[in-house]
C-alpha cells in the first residue's frame, strides 16, 4: 500500500472541476439618518456598465477571511472595522463566465472613514441608500430571493440616479437583501449597530438610535429606545457616561462611550 507522501505526488487534481471562488464586500455606512451602500460599476463584461456590489476572486494564497480585509482597504482605503461572514451563494447559474462561488461579507463603516476609489474592474464608486426591503430577519433561504427584491428594490445614488434591483450585475440584489434582514434581525442582540459611530468614545443616544432608524426603515419611539439603550447596555457597563455634551446649541445632552467585550475584536 503507498504511503500518503506517495498518494499526494501521484494524485492528480485536474480529476475534480474546479470552480473559481470570489468574495463580495457590502459596505454599509449610515449618513444622513440613511442607511447606504458602496456600489462599484463595471468597466468589464459581464454586465459591463451594470452596479454592483465590490469584490474579487480569491488568491491561492489566502484564505477568504484575507481577501475580504484586503479588499475593503483597496475599495474603501479602511482596516480595522466590523467585517462578518454574511452567507455562501453557490447557485449554480449566478455567474455567465462560469462556475463561480461567493463567499459574502458584511461591512458596517463609519461615513467619515470611508475613502473609495474605483478600482480594479470598476468605472466609478458611490454611495447609494436602499428602499424597497420589508421584514427584519431572513425567513427564507438567500437564494431564493433574487427575482422578488429585483421587483421591490430601489438604490438612489447621490445624484438622484434611481437603480432598481434588477438592473445589478449578477445575483446582487438578493445578496444585498439578505445583508439588510441580517442587519435588522442582530440589532436586538448584537454590538453591530455600534460599527457605525464616528466616535465610540463619544456618542449621545440620539446618534445611535438615528442609527437604529437608518437600518431598521422606520421612526422608533425615542422614550422606549432611551430605556431599552440603558436597559440593556447602561445597566450592563457596555456604555458608561463621559459627561455632557459642550458646546450644543440648546439642553445638552448626554455623551457615552462603548466599552468594547473583551475577546471581541474585528476582522481586518
Amino acid at each position: 500500500m503507498q504511503s500518503e507522501q506517495q498518494y499526494l505526488q501521484n494524485y492528480d487534481p485536474s480529476q475534480f472541476e474546479h470552480p473559481s471562488v470570489t468574495v463580495d464586500i457590502l459596505i454599509f455606512t449610515v449618513s444622513d439618518r440613511k442607511l447606504r451602500l458602496l456600489l462599484i460599476r463595471r468597466n468589464e463584461h459581464p454586465y459591463l456598465g451594470k452596479w454592483a456590489i465590490p469584490g474579487g476572486f480569491l488568491r491561492m494564497d489566502e484564505s477568504a477571511d484575507e481577501a475580504a480585509a484586503r479588499r475593503i482597504r483597496e475599495e474603501a482605503g479602511v482596516e480595522n472595522v466590523h467585517l462578518e461572514q454574511l452567507y455562501t451563494f453557490s447557485a449554480v447559474n449566478r455567474d455567465p463566465r462560469t462556475r463561480v462561488i461567493s463567499i459574502a461579507y458584511l461591512a458596517t463603516v463609519p461615513a467619515g472613514k470611508l475613502h473609495f476609489l474605483a478600482g480594479a474592474g470598476a468605472e466609478e464608486a458611490a454611495l447609494f441608500s436602499i428602499d424597497g426591503i420589508t421584514g427584519e430577519s431572513v425567513g427564507e433561504q438567500p437564494e431564493t430571493l433574487q427575482s422578488r427584491t429585483a421587483e421591490s428594490m430601489i438604490l438612489t445614488g447621490p445624484d438622484g440616479e434611481l437603480v432598481t434591483g434588477s438592473d445589478l450585475a449578477f445575483d446582487h440584489a438578493g445578496i444585498i437583501r439578505t445583508a439588510v434582514q441580517r442587519m435588522r434581525g442582530k440589532l436586538d442582540y448584537t454590538d453591530l449597530a455600534f460599527g457605525f459611530l464616528e466616535d465610540t468614545d463619544s456618542f449621545t443616544l440620539t446618534e445611535l438610535r438615528f442609527i437604529h432608524e437608518a437600518i431598521l426603515d422606520r421612526s422608533l419611539d425615542i422614550g422606549n429606545f432611551r430605556r431599552t439603550i440603558k436597559r440593556e447596555y447602561e445597566a450592563s457597563g457596555r456604555i458608561v457616561e463621559q459627561g455632557l455634551e459642550k458646546g450644543c446649541v440648546g439642553r445638552p445632552a448626554m455623551l457615552y462611550s462603548f466599552i468594547r467585550p473583551s475577546g471581541s475584536g474585528t476582522k481586518d
